[in-house]
């Protein structure tokens, strides 16, 4: 995939935007933009959502987790979502396994805030010429398939 957006950019107008679908991991997203996409747009984030999965500043979440059912913690204490502000994992925990709809709607909204917070965060570091830095945090915090 990567080798054929590498591709992209020999081919395609440097002037245009550059679209690419399906993609919607904080990794990739970060490794497409390092190789020239500019927009793109994926159902992952509310998927995982639906299944009780978060990214998180400690990488991504599976609230399923047994671990979580105690836990009074912000879902993210670095992140400004209604998720975040209003609910402990150990809510949001029991709602996702009561397939409550507010715990895949609050996810959806927390894994939306956290791609958004991304692109913003990539974009200054591109003008303040420190994306590989920034790159290289992102691939220590969400490795390749997880």
């Amino acid at each position: 995939m990567l080798a054929t957006v590498e591709l992209m950019d020999e081919l395609l107008p440097r002037d245009r935007l550059r679209y690419f679908m399906g993609i919607g991991d904080p990794l990739g997203i970060v490794q497409v933009i390092a190789r020239g996409v500019d927009v793109f747009d994926c159902v992952l984030p509310t998927r995982l959502a639906r299944t009780g999965a978060a990214f998180s500043s400690e990488g991504r979440l599976n609230l399923r987790n047994a671990r979580f059912a105690a836990d009074l913690g912000p879902l993210d204490p670095r992140c400004d979502c209604p998720a975040c502000r209003g609910f402990s994992r150990a809510y949001l925990r029991h709602l996702v396994t009561q397939k409550e709809m507010l715990g895949a709607q609050l996810l959806s909204l927390h894994n939306l805030r956290v791609l958004l917070r991304l692109t913003a965060d990539a974009r200054a570091a591109i003008r303040a010429g420190r994306f590989a830095e920034f790159a290289n945090h992102v691939a220590g915090m969400y490795p390749a398939g997880g």
